[in-house]
């Protein structure tokens, strides 16, 4: 058995489903063939033979927009009969049973004239029964309920669509108060006669076939986004970020825009969010590495369940399996140094020490500081760092960002400031913990500041990380880097490489990779994971929104945190900071200026050019 057959296997026995991976396309396939049936004798053109399978279908002939809007709706129901909607499952059902009934009293007035009747047809009511009966046996092969924010919407629809259509009737169709029964027919375009003005029949239908359709889209689109996870959440994936076997990525799941799904043994979680019907999980789980896979299976079956369609933004080499029969794709390499073995000195790393000790000839000074530890009026003026950095622009992110930026919020967060001469702050990086390393989160510097900043703040964060413990230093995300750092390209790549070059001012993908690669870093890939190719435009669709678009509650909250202190009376940021304190040293501040002294040292002997510095 292949791992992605036992992948899915373990999926359907831990959520108890019994049969959801036995195939329903015949059902679907059967659902779609009515659709035509019911349609294809409205079109001007359709062949005469396609009437006398159609009133066998539905029992007698149907207006056209009404048949045009019942083989819609079916075909709708088809779409969500291969999607396993449990209200695709009761919408045949009903019709099912409403034809049998209609066949076995011998007249299609059951079905209002125009559903499945089986009046006048012998052998369609034993057929329905059979379906009936098959319909019943497959009931376990459609986990996804509508949700009854769904429901509760379907029914305001329809509502609003009958007392729409009464009192436009009323007022201005010429319709009695003695006849206003008469519109509900008229909403199902049936043909009986309604006592009102002559184009109010065509209006009815419709309306009616809007109605229709709506209600039907309603009921089988997926659940909506849930709610961010709460304080207690938070709580609990804080600790599991804490945990020596969470990735790099940990921090990020933290975000306040998260919601969360846990293994069965609530040592491994998830975090993720979900815009236009796809769930997409920010990284690989955190927590304890032996209950990742619970928390995949945790997750798909949430998206089973829920009608979402799974993805996930960042996932690592070692976890591709664990995530079954999915598609996936590389797009990019997280930039890994490790304080054991960064160096500064040799040829190769001349362009960084050539930039630390420019800004130490310029006067800047450094100090490393825990987040939480930072002064309110430090902190104002770093915010403001931050705004002149970006210009004004919001925050955004998601895979690889964290919110609530300089608020103390956040368990384990580090600070990297520069000063100029006058101890006012240029630049400042943001640092996460995680497992055994820490991670970039942010890196700001005011316009006009000194080249070489950046670089200064990294080689100090890296000797902080090698003095404290930590074995792992996460930097920037390089985008595109197999394609960037390749020697020689097909034409193909070529053109790539040209978009990615010119797309550059607005991405900054092949500027960060350069920085990057002054560091003589080892690279991580990281992958985009979906379920088919076909949900590749709303999966497009949903990551360009999650990194580029603003989320409102991110950004109410960060703007908040901006203006206040902390609120550390509260059960959560205590218990925040407890971790904080376990993850971080107790004394984190400190001023920083060993890195500028090596340099000096090493520049001191190595002041001659060479032609394989970058």
């Amino acid at each position: 058995m292949r791992a992605g057959d036992s992948s899915r296997g373990d999926l359907a026995r831990s959520t108890g489903i019994a049969g959801p991976d036995r195939p329903v396309w015949p059902l679907a396939l059967a659902t779609m063939l009515a659709a035509v049936l019911i349609a294809a004798p409205a079109l001007s053109e359709s062949p005469q033979w396609l009437g006398r399978p159609a009133r066998h279908v539905m029992g007698g002939p149907l207006a056209p927009v009404h048949a045009v809007a019942l083989g819609l709706a079916l075909a709708l129901v088809a779409r969500g009969v291969l999607l396993r909607r449990r209200a695709a499952w009761y919408g045949l059902v009903v019709l099912a049973l409403l034809g049998l009934l209609a066949g076995l009293a011998g007249d299609d007035a059951l079905a209002g004239g125009a559903v499945l009747a089986g009046a006048g047809v012998p052998w369609l009511p034993p057929l329905l029964a059979a379906a009936l009966g098959g319909l019943w046996q497959a009931r376990d092969r459609f986990p996804v309920r509508p949700h009854p924010e769904r429901v509760r919407a379907a029914v305001k629809t329809g509502a609003l669509l009958a007392v729409a259509a009464v009192a436009g009737s009323l007022l201005f169709g010429g319709v009695s108060v003695r006849s206003v029964g008469q519109v509900a027919g008229g909403l199902g375009a049936t043909g009986a006669p309604i006592d009102g003005a002559s184009w109010l029949p065509g209006v009815l239908g419709l309306a009616g076939a809007a109605g229709l359709l709506v209600m039907v889209i309603t009921l089988l689109a997926p659940a909506p986004a849930p709610p961010p996870g709460g304080e207690a959440d938070r709580r609990r994936v804080a600790g599991l970020v804490a945990h020596p076997g969470s990735d790099t990525l940990a921090p990020f799941a933290l975000r306040r825009d998260k919601a969360y799904v846990f293994s069965a043994d609530g040592r491994a979680a998830i975090g993720y969010r979900v815009l236009f019907g796809i769930a997409v999980a920010g990284g690989d789980p955190v927590g304890d590495p032996a209950s990742h896979a619970g928390a995949v299976r945790s997750f798909l079956a949430r998206c089973r369940t829920a009608g979402w369609r799974p993805a996930v933004l960042g996932a690592s080499d070692g976890l591709l399996p664990a995530w079954g029969r999915i598609r996936s794709i590389g797009y990019g390499d997280e930039v890994i140094v490790r304080p054991g073995e960064f160096t500064l000195s040799g040829r190769r790393m001349r362009n960084v020490r050539q930039a630390v000790q420019r800004t130490a000839n310029a006067g800047v000074t450094s100090q490393i500081v825990a987040e939480r530890e930072l002064t309110p009026g430090l902190r104002e003026r770093l915010l403001d760092v931050a705004s002149r950095s970006l210009g004004g622009a919001a925050e955004r992110g998601f895979a690889m960002n964290l919110d609530e930026l300089l608020t103390g919020h956040h368990p384990g967060a580090i600070v990297a400031v520069a000063y100029d001469e006058d101890r006012a702050p240029i630049a400042f990086q943001r640092y996460v913990t995680a497992g055994e390393g820490v991670s970039l989160d942010a890196m700001r510097r005011v316009p006009g500041g000194p080249n070489g900043v950046h670089e200064r703040l990294i080689v100090e964060m890296i000797e902080y990380a090698a003095g404290h413990g930590h074995g792992v230093v996460s930097l920037n995300f390089a985008a595109f880097r197999e394609l960037l750092d390749a020697d020689e390209r097909t034409t193909l790549q070529r053109v790539g490489y040209r978009t990615v070059h010119l797309l550059d001012r607005w991405i900054a993908a092949e500027s960060l990779f350069l920085f990057d690669r002054k560091f003589r870093p080892a690279y991580k890939p990281r992958h985009v994971v979906f379920r088919s190719w076909f949900d590749v435009v709303w999966l497009a669709a949903a990551l360009v929104t999650l990194e580029f678009g603003r989320s409102a509650l991110v950004s109410a909250s960060s703007t908040s945190g901006a203006e206040r202190r902390p609120s550390a009376g509260t059960a959560a940021i205590a218990a925040s900071r407890r971790l904080a304190l376990r993850l971080a040293p107790r004394s984190a501040s400190r001023s920083s200026e060993p890195a500028s002294r090596a340099i000096a040292t090493l520049e001191a002997g190595d002041r001659r050019p060479h032609s394989g510095d970058s």
